[in-house]
């Protein structure tokens, strides 16, 4: 027996847990059907983030080739899907679709490889092969097995000579037509994969595919908590959550649990305490336990008083702070930062108070007590805290941002692409879900945010190349930066920069990779490569002369490479376009343009980006000229 220790059976186990609680309390992974149309439809798509053993771009490709219909196919791409059987995929999928191309190497065996479409996939069909060719024992097959994966030549030779003499007496099959079948088992041999250990690994497959296709949410919160402490990881399954719909919301301390969970309602998975980075399981528990015992917390005076300092240090406070575990209470993270020390000593105080039974006279009347010199009384409290939320500065979007990330490891407040929503789309030439399906040497051109860049020297020659992911707000992708262009364009890679990524897509027979030529920062692209934007205005809207009113001043202070135009838009939407004067091109930013394309005069927006093109393609240009 092979036991093992498999993360996924604890993903699965998660995310049933979850089903239980949030919906269906009976729910039995084992009791699923094998043939759900909602979960084969998710294979084929290649929607696979997530799920056992069919996550990689090969397993993909290897998916959509096939045309999964049963566990069956599963079983048999796991099995295939590794040096040496590779090669087979096609073939197996081409008998799948078309069983006129089906070859046999002998009739008899067509029972036994139907399943396969011709192929020895399994080590138990080259027994069974053994078996019905020449009559072997299934211990005798298995000693034929064997000596096929050794490569016992000595063992061969005599396992040949009583294979043809086993064919000869059972079914008068020529020693020619015994040794072709005989090579044919030995090739598979080498091969061939246990049976029985592949269609476990298919069954955990189709499981976690099953939940993920049926019940994502709490499928993807199970993944998610799998992957807790692992930043990157974090970051990269809620890139598909997001993708797949599904809202992360931050930690709150009146609904997080200790790890990711589906909030009530549906549609949104909370981010667990413990995933906090400096918060960790003790503090975690502690401050569920108070919160279940004794009901949730007012506000983050409340909490200071309820919570045992020493599971809710000033570190943790701080972290729970900067991520906006206590934005509930509508106050702002930087007032409530700002006074962390205080409310801790007031906290302990009135700790050291009740320990050696001092109580006041308003105590003993059961009277809130009157607010210290450092915090406001709870009584007080929701109309301070709504009045200070008001009064007081907060930190900005981008100290929020960078706290979000360096704390979860996602942004929650928002996401940097935000500021490029709408430039990024005419930049895009492809969304990063349809990049690796593009043919051989298709030049792309794609805006997002690097992280986790992972520094590595080359084999060949020890030149730095490097590893890191791309994320827009739909998606993430895998990127490699090698030596050449790593070393012109490296310093433009930064961890959660904006950038514009320029390469190729390079299709091999293992599936298509990406190859990165260029990267520039997205703001100073965005400034060159935006030829036009052209604003849409209803021509009867009071409000077009005031966004022109507001738009000169800008045209005016900003000489750049960004012509504009306005289209009034008629019937049908229909538009008459109005050129401004190349005089007044502009340098765009995306701080400007989001801020102008939220006037209330704006109907919609038409922007023109440069066409995409290599540096190498112009240098290939100019040497032909």
């Amino acid at each position: 027996m092979d036991f093992l220790g498999l993360k996924t059976l604890t993903v699965i186990s998660d995310a049933v847990a979850n089903v239980r609680r949030t919906g269906d309390p009976k729910f039995n992974i084992e009791d699923i059907s094998l043939e759900d149309p909602t979960t084969y439809e998710l294979l084929n798509a290649g929607k696979t983030v997530g799920v056992f053993q069919l996550e990689s771009p090969g397993m993909q490709n290897a998916s959509r080739q096939v045309g999964i219909s049963s566990i069956d196919d599963i079983n048999a791409i796991s099995a295939l899907y590794r040096p040496g059987p590779m090669q087979f995929i096609p073939t197996y999928a081409k008998g799948k679709h078309n069983p006129a191309t089906i070859e046999y190497p002998h009739p008899l065996l067509e029972d036994v490889l139907e399943e396969t479409y011709g192929i020895i996939v399994y080590q138990e069909q080259v027994m069974e092969c053994a078996k019905i060719i020449a009559g072997y024992s299934l211990g005798g097959a298995d000693m034929l097995r064997r000596a096929m994966g050794k490569k016992d030549m000595e063992a061969m030779a005599r396992e040949r000579e009583k294979f043809t003499a086993g064919a000869a007496r059972i079914h008068n099959i020529s020693a020619k037509k015994a040794n072709e079948i005989f090579d044919i088992l030995n090739k598979f041999a080498e091969y061939g994969f246990n049976k029985s250990h592949s269609a476990a690994y298919a069954i955990v497959a189709y499981q976690t595919a099953y939940l993920k296709a049926n019940y994502p949410i709490e499928f993807m919160a199970a993944v998610l908590t799998a992957e807790l402490g692992n930043a990157e990881k974090v970051s990269h399954f809620i890139d598909e959550a997001i993708a797949m719909g599904i809202e992360v919301q931050g930690p709150d301390v009146n609904e997080s649990r200790e790890h990711f969970a589906p909030v009530a309602g549906g549609g949104k998975i909370r981010f667990g305490l413990a995933g906090i980075k400096g918060v960790g399981e003790a503090a975690s528990i502690g401050i569920i336990e108070e919160r279940e015992a004794n009901g949730p917390f007012d506000d983050f005076n409340d909490f200071v008083a309820r919570v045992d300092g020493k599971a809710a240090n000033k570190r943790v406070l701080e972290h729970l702070v900067k991520t906006g575990g206590f934005d509930f209470s509508g106050e702002s993270r930087l007032s409530i930062y700002e006074r962390i020390d205080g409310a801790m000593s007031a906290a302990a105080a009135q700790a050291r108070d009740r320990a050696a039974g001092q109580n006041n006279f308003l105590d003993i009347l059961s009277e809130p007590a009157p607010p210290a010199a450092t915090e406001r009384s709870n009584k007080d409290q929701g109309s301070s805290n709504q009045k200070q939320s008001d009064e007081a500065s907060d930190f900005s979007s981008a100290e929020k941002l960078a706290f979000e990330k360096e704390l979860l490891g996602f942004y929650v407040s928002g996401h940097p692409m935000n500021t490029y929503i709408g430039l990024s789309d005419a930049i895009d030439t492809f969304d990063v879900d349809e990049l690796l399906d593009q043919e051989d040497r298709t030049a792309f051109r794609l805006c997002g945010i690097v992280s986790g860049i992972q520094k590595k020297l080359a084999k060949r020659d020890n030149r730095p190349w490097v590893a890191f992911n791309l994320a827009t707000k739909e998606a993430s992708i895998a990127l490699n930066m090698f030596s050449d262009a790593y070393e012109e364009y490296g310093e433009t890679l930064g961890e959660n920069v904006p950038v514009v990524i320029l390469g190729t897509v390079m299709v091999r027979d293992d599936g298509a990779r990406i190859n990165v030529r260029e990267t520039y920062p997205l703001a100073a692209y965005v400034a060159q490569n935006v030829k036009r934007v052209t604003w849409l205005l209803k021509p009867d809207n009071p409000e077009n002369e005031e966004f022109m009113t507001s738009l000169r001043p800008i045209l005016d202070a900003r000489g750049g490479r960004t012509s504009t135009s306005f289209g009034f838009l008629g019937e049908n939407r229909a538009a008459a376009i109005a050129d401004v004067s190349t005089a007044l091109d502009w340098t765009l930013t995306g701080e400007i343009f989001q801020t102008l394309r939220a006037h209330p005069a704006i109907a919609g927006v038409q922007i023109e980006a440069a066409g995409l093109e290599l540096k190498e393609q112009k240098r290939r240009w100019g040497k032909k000229h």
